[in-house]
């Protein structure tokens, strides 16, 4: 017959008062050593993660790809292509070639520090720009009016303009995409 003692101590009783045979017990069942490692006659994944280097030479695309989006660098083409065309208003030439510049300036920029999954968009922006630049430009304007013959006529003289932005930036997206930059 078992005694009503248990190997657990109860309240007011220490491990050092239990006799020896209940202390090795206890320590047996929480010491127990771990199960020896099989030999596979493979290396362990800890001993290949030592082997690898540590820096690679070409290091992949996505660690060096920019983080700036599509909608952000569309609206600082905006941005600049407005402040190009404020410039052009003041000196009195209309929507000139400083507009021309700042449209295919900040589009080039653009294509070359967007992410590459946005550049699409970057590349179809600038007629897009040009457009609502134009817009402000005439609403902004004290003598002109906002109509449809207005807006035609910015459109068809601003033709150059938003072409030459759109090849620079097709150029370019094309050039990062040939380079995988």
């Amino acid at each position: 017959m078992r005694s009503s003692r248990s190997s657990v101590p109860g309240p007011g009783r220490s491990d050092d008062r239990r006799r020896p045979v209940e202390r090795d017990r206890v320590r047996d069942r929480y010491e127990q050593a771990a199960p020896a490692p099989r030999e596979t006659g493979r290396p362990r994944a800890s001993d290949r993660a030592a082997e690898r280097p540590v820096a690679r030479v070409g290091a992949p695309a996505r660690e060096r790809e920019s983080k700036l989006r599509g909608l952000l660098a569309i609206v600082a083409v905006f941005l600049l292509t407005l402040a190009g065309c404020a410039v052009d208003s003041f000196t009195g030439s209309g929507l000139g070639l400083i507009t021309l510049v700042a449209l295919t300036a900040s589009t080039a920029a653009a294509v070359l520090l967007v992410r590459r999954r946005d550049m699409l968009s970057v590349i179809v922006a600038p007629p897009l720009v040009f457009a609502l630049v134009a817009a402000v430009n005439v609403g902004l304007a004290p003598s002109a009016t906002l109509n449809l013959p207005t807006m035609a006529t910015l459109l068809v003289r601003g033709f150059p303009t938003m072409a030459a932005a759109t090849a620079a930036a097709l150029v370019l997206a094309l050039f990062r995409l040939a380079t995988r930059r």
